[in-house]
């Protein structure tokens, strides 16, 4: 019985069993070899540029918990809004293996009516309109590549932003 359309797998191991599973040729010989101490080289370039890529991103994801975190903490009252080391040490606590974390919390107050506009945080700053607290913690860390390539010859840093109003 013949089967309409066969179709010709050939494959390394297809050319071995047709010829018997022979040798390959003389000329042939060192071609594989060759090939993989060209290609050594460039693939290791690639494994250990994804990897820093990873390192890279997990970076980003860590430093910017740790800002919201931070601003989760001081943005509970105007208390701890103003406890500079609690917001540290929340943030860092949010990401215990990462070394030198930055952390810089600010408070900044706008108007009601006037939303975006900045003004200082006195109470006589809004005359008719409420005041409105805003705390911004900013995180940052750096991170240095295990190979030196390309466009990343040094240490990278990572920054994260989280705002909240005080009280929220």
């Amino acid at each position: 019985m013949k089967i309409l359309g066969e179709i010709n797998m050939m494959s390394l191991f297809n050319r071995w069993r047709r010829k018997g599973f022979s040798r390959p040729d003389r000329s042939e010989a060192g071609a594989s070899l060759a090939e993989v101490v060209v290609m050594t080289p460039m693939l290791l370039l690639i494994l250990f540029g994804v990897t820093d890529l990873g390192r890279w991103a997990f970076l980003a994801i860590e430093v910017s918990g740790a800002a919201r975190a931070g601003a989760q903490y001081g943005g509970q009252n105007r208390g701890t809004a103003l406890d500079t080391a609690g917001i540290r040490a929340a943030a860092q606590n949010d990401v215990p293996d990462i070394p030198g974390l930055t952390t810089t919390p600010t408070t900044s107050c706008w108007c009601s009516s006037s939303p975006g506009t900045t003004v200082s945080c006195n109470l006589s700053s809004c005359s008719t309109s409420q005041l409105i607290p805003i705390l911004t913690v900013t995180t940052s860390a750096s991170n240095t590549p295990w190979i030196l390539y390309g466009v990343f010859t040094s240490a990278v840093t990572v920054n994260g932003q989280a705002v909240v109003l005080e009280g929220q």
